[in-house]
């Protein structure tokens, strides 16, 4: 889909004006690059804030599931709504936080509109673009994922600014538009998930059951759910590896927050025509180049050089957004409308769980040698981009590769035979 056509789509969609909007309230963390001194100043010591992102992960699992069984049974609008609800609690609680139990409540409140929110508002999204939902897709989230970035940027220069005259001050300031984007998606329109009128109604738990069995059974959407969830995880470590490498390699401490304000501006230009990257490569070649930006950028890392190192962390950071947009449309084509929350959350949960198990390998092989630590990140990244041929040229169409593949191959028939069964003709 064309860049123009993408964002002219965005902003004059009723189902999706609102979600923008949103997206660059919440995309304005000011507090983001002071976080760390805002809850050193409210009394909390390094080992308390490290708990309090213990609370937020365990909020997340415990709810993610729920929350994605619950959209597909209800108006979708209404668990997005009550997502950004208790993210603007949740901000609210922080900046007036002043005690460890305040910012306890802060963090969970936190992992459940992050929960409401990871899969709901993706297939929302998704079922809002209509019949041309796939070839529009790439297009849509690539548009919003740029306006994040985008204001990502802004918010972390101007809570800096901000955080000057008071160190308080970036946080209320979060809160302030956290409470404008729950003010916006009030706008969205109501969103019934379709299903088979001929089906019989099923419990919550044989809904999840029947999620899991298609994410297990079906090869794209098993692939995106570590592509997204787990390799997330691997891509934002390099937040922590870069701070020694750009040390080793003498990079300019007053120079940091440039680099990684002009990565993400990088990030953010590339998703902005994400559609039109896709339509001149297709899916496969797409996807694999997104990784093999990562993959490219640790390898870089490793050498002890100023340039090569900063190269390097704006290629990793390209390549960990340049995905989303790709993945997301993969996945969700090949979910039933009525099963596309559930399955999505599910896969954000065995992903998370993934990250979970890889984190503190990364962290013992970064205090041995962040060196080698990154070396090994971009050998594993490459042999996950790698391994997504094989499944792309048997399970995505002749248009989604841009290959010359057989609409009639294993992959294109077991689809269908998924889709019979769940109903969707």
């Amino acid at each position: 889909m064309r860049v123009d056509a993408a964002a002219s789509r965005v902003w004059k969609d009723r189902s999706l004006l609102p979600i923008a909007v949103a997206t660059i309230a919440a995309g304005l963390s000011f507090y983001a690059p002071i976080s760390a001194l805002f809850l050193t100043s409210r009394g909390l010591s390094l080992g308390d804030i490290f708990v309090l992102e213990s609370i937020l992960l365990a909020s997340i699992l415990i709810s993610e599931v729920p929350a994605g069984l619950l959209a597909d049974r209800v108006d979708r609008r209404w668990v997005i709504l009550c997502g950004f609800v208790f993210n603007a609690v949740d901000e609210v609680l922080f900046a007036l936080g002043d005690s460890f139990s305040m910012f306890a409540a802060s963090f969970f409140i936190s992992g459940l509109g992050i929960a409401m929110l990871t899969g709901v508002l993706e297939a929302y999204i998704y079922d809002s673009l209509g019949e041309g939902a796939d070839e529009a897709s790439v297009g849509v989230w690539g548009h919003l994922s740029a306006l994040e970035l985008g204001a990502g940027v802004l918010g972390s220069i101007t809570g800096g600014v901000m955080a000057i005259r008071d160190i308080s001050l970036p946080a209320f300031a979060a809160a302030g538009v956290a409470l404008m984007a729950a003010v916006a998606v009030m706008f969205l329109p109501s969103q019934r998930p379709s299903n088979d009128e001929g089906a019989e109604p099923e419990t919550s738990w044989s809904g999840l059951k029947r999620g899991a069995e298609l994410l297990f059974t079906n090869p794209i959407l098993l692939y995106t759910a570590l592509a997204s969830s787990a390799v997330f995880v691997i891509f934002n470590a390099v937040f922590t590896l870069n701070q020694p490498l750009f040390q080793t390699a003498d990079v300019p401490v007053v120079l940091w927050g440039v680099i990684g304000s002009g990565a993400q501006l990088v990030a953010a230009l590339y998703n902005h025509f994400a559609g039109s990257v896709v339509d001149c490569l297709g899916r496969r070649n797409g996807l694999l180049l997104a990784m093999g930006y990562g993959a490219g950028g640790f390898g870089l890392m490793v050498i002890p050089h100023p340039v090569a190192v900063v190269v390097g962390f704006v290629l990793v950071v390209l390549g960990m957004h340049a995905r989303g947009p790709i993945t997301r449309a993969v996945a969700n084509k090949v979910i039933p409308s009525h099963r596309r929350a559930t399955v999505l959350n599910v896969a954000s949960t065995v992903g998370s769980v993934g990250g979970i198990a890889v984190n503190p390998l990364i962290g013992w092989g970064a205090e041995r040698s962040p060196e080698a630590t990154v070396g090994v990140i971009a050998i594993v990244l490459g042999l996950m981009a790698v391994s997504w041929i094989p499944i792309a040229d048997r399970y995505l169409t002749e248009e989604q590769t841009g290959g010359d593949l057989d609409p009639e191959a294993d992959g294109g028939s077991q689809r269908l035979d998924v889709e019979k069964e769940e109903g969707i003709r």
